[in-house]
């Protein structure tokens, strides 16, 4: 670096950080207007801060009793003439409507997208928000609504679990850590119902969201977090910010809200993490798996465990996840996925889970990679379903569903 160079990022330091003294040298401080001028490292906001979290004033509304809506005109809900919710569940709006109608889970639009386009938003690719939406409208869901049996284990999800479709978090345009506080508030106002939250969509920097939420429900450190990626997501580098899709989990370590230890990866390849984050990972304690381990050693780990899960859809191949934000070659197989989704259903508690970097302007025609999520998240309800029949193997297969006449 030149001596001028050197001497201008020193002028522009002493800037930040003396205001006063700036002005005499014809350089003027409040040119930046989101720069606090006592504080250089506080980016002060807009006015209309809450502009986009604000409630809807319900005053006026019709009066109703607390409990789900069903919105479909039609008995066989969705199919051509249905009005769009998750897996055509009925909505609820408030903890007391999940209350009320005895919901065991509900599904929750998550719309954190890029930060405009910027690689150092939350991703490289733009579209994430939009899958909170395009999922309630994926034509295979809208073909086959709530109704369905999983062909493993032979459990009908749809009979055994109440649903319902929680609508979607209001966030801020180009700033992904203050939309974190209402994600925490929404995803909040779930647990205290005693449902289990699905978040569906959006960028991955949102499940600090939920490890926050899932704190203040059950204390620090007493989730276990099964967590599903091409990616490690404990980059040691802020890359001038706090918390980023890249760096949430590390925070998490580090805030003391989930221990290194109770921290599961899967499915982890790249380029990444370098020689000083592995050491990083494990002191604290985490446990990353990559490609090559598979499933019985994660599922010893987390016997016995209340378990968050968070799946990244890139940490499928991208033969059978091809639209996501950062894809990587070799990752889990969709059997591999479902089997590992199903199993943890039926041995753990599972507490929350989310489904994360679905990008459907990418997808292809078949709408390929939202059939995958939607398979995902059929197969979790399954196992949640299983266990509460009281099925405890979670390698469980349906007699029948083997049985070939034969014998």
């Amino acid at each position: 670096m030149s001596r001028k160079s050197a001497a201008a990022l020193a002028l522009l330091a002493l800037c930040l950080a003396l205001p006063a003294i700036c002005s005499a040298a014809g350089f003027n401080q409040s040119w930046f207007v989101w720069q606090d001028p006592s504080d250089a490292f506080v980016t002060r906001l807009g006015k209309d801060k809450d502009l986009m979290t604000t409630r809807r004033d319900t005053s006026k509304d019709p009066k109703r009793e607390a409990g789900l809506v069903n919105p479909q005109r039609y008995a066989f809900g969705l199919l051509q003439a249905g009005f769009p919710t998750y897996l055509g569940a009925p909505m609820a709006f408030t903890t007391d409507d999940l209350k009320a109608g005895k919901v065991d889970v509900a599904l929750v639009g998550m719309v954190v997208d890029d930060n405009g386009g910027e690689c150092w938003g939350s991703t490289c690719m733009t579209g994430a928000r939009f899958a909170a939406n395009a999922m309630r409208t994926l034509r295979d869901w809208m073909n086959f609504p709530t109704q369905g049996t999983d062909n493993y284990i032979g459990v009908d999800y749809a009979s055994q679990l109440t649903l319902a479709d929680y609508g979607n978090v209001g966030v801020y345009y180009n700033a992904p850590e203050r939309s974190l506080e209402e994600i925490h508030k929404v995803l909040s106002e779930v647990l205290d119902a005693g449902a289990v939250p699905i978040g569906v969509g959006g960028t991955h920097i949102q499940s600090y969201a939920f490890i926050t939420a899932l704190a203040q429900k059950y204390g620090p450190q007493n989730v276990t977090l099964l967590h599903i990626d091409a990616h490690h997501d404990a980059y040691l580098a802020d890359l001038g910010r706090l918390m980023h899709n890249g760096n949430l989990l590390r925070v998490a370590v580090e805030q003391g809200l989930v221990r290194g230890r109770d921290l599961i990866q899967v499915g982890l390849r790249s380029h990444v993490p370098d020689a000083k984050t592995m050491a990083w990972m494990r002191q604290n304690g985490i446990r990353s798996h990559f490609m090559a381990e598979v499933l019985g050693r994660i599922l010893d780990e987390l016997k016995g465990r209340k378990v968050y899960i968070t799946f990244d859809m890139d940490g499928l191949d991208p033969s059978t996840a091809p639209a996501v934000g950062t894809q990587d070659p070799d990752g889990l197989t969709a059997t591999q996925a479902l089997q590992l989704m199903r199993a943890v259903g039926i041995q753990n508690e599972v507490v929350a889970a989310d489904f994360m970097e679905y990008f459907p302007l990418l997808d292809d025609g078949h709408q390929t990679t939202g059939i995958m999520l939607d398979r995902l998240i059929r197969a979790l309800l399954a196992g949640i379903a299983a266990r509460k029949q009281g099925i405890t193997d979670p390698l469980y297969l349906n007699p029948e569903r083997i049985d070939h006449g034969t014998a």
